[in-house]
């Protein structure tokens, strides 16, 4: 898969005295093809339609799912909790060694409240020294969900996020538009 990045404060200096780590988010990433994408949603919708469910009309839940038997094999924890208690639901996708990831696809609406749990990671609750957020170039998008691609989240639109809000987000944060 290919991919842009945007580095709001520093995060791709940050993130590369890890270069391991950084390593890993990539071979991930380069791991994930369109073709691997439609066999794995084909297969999960024979099977949700072989047990009489309605099958998914977006990929995105197959892109997650790629990206969490990725990163969990090389040792990502999921779900990490960024207060560590069970009442608050802040959670990040992946964790390992200070480094959090969000992968979002879903809905544009999230983009403020996932940026918001990375910036508590990084600055409340001192659980990572860099964010990295995964989401869909526009175009990409599209592809994904061609239903609902106009909607989601996307690169162009958090990376203006970004830099508007440069001010209240100080958390440093890697942004990675995936662009197919």
């Amino acid at each position: 898969m290919n991919y842009q990045t945007h580095s709001h404060r520093f995060a791709d200096i940050i993130l590369n005295s890890d270069y391991g780590l950084k390593q890993e988010i990539e071979e991930v990433i380069h791991s994930i093809t369109i073709e691997t994408i439609n066999e794995e949603y084909d297969e999960r919708n024979k099977l949700l339609m072989g047990s009489g469910k309605k099958p998914s009309s977006g990929k995105q839940s197959t892109i997650n799912r790629l990206f969490r038997d990725g990163l969990s094999s090389r040792g990502w924890e999921v779900e990490k909790n960024v207060f560590n208690s069970s009442e608050n639901d802040l959670v990040m996708d992946f964790w390992k060694r200070k480094v959090g990831i969000d992968v979002a696809f879903n809905h544009r609406s999230s983009i403020g409240g996932d940026l918001l749990r990375l910036q508590a990671a990084a600055e409340v609750k001192d659980v990572i020294n860099v964010g990295v957020y995964i989401c869909p170039t526009r175009e990409f998008a599209r592809v994904v969900s061609p239903k609902d691609g106009n909607s989601m989240v996307v690169f162009e639109r958090v990376q203006w996020y970004l830099e508007n809000f440069k001010p209240v987000l100080t958390a440093p944060i890697l942004l990675m538009g995936l662009s197919g």
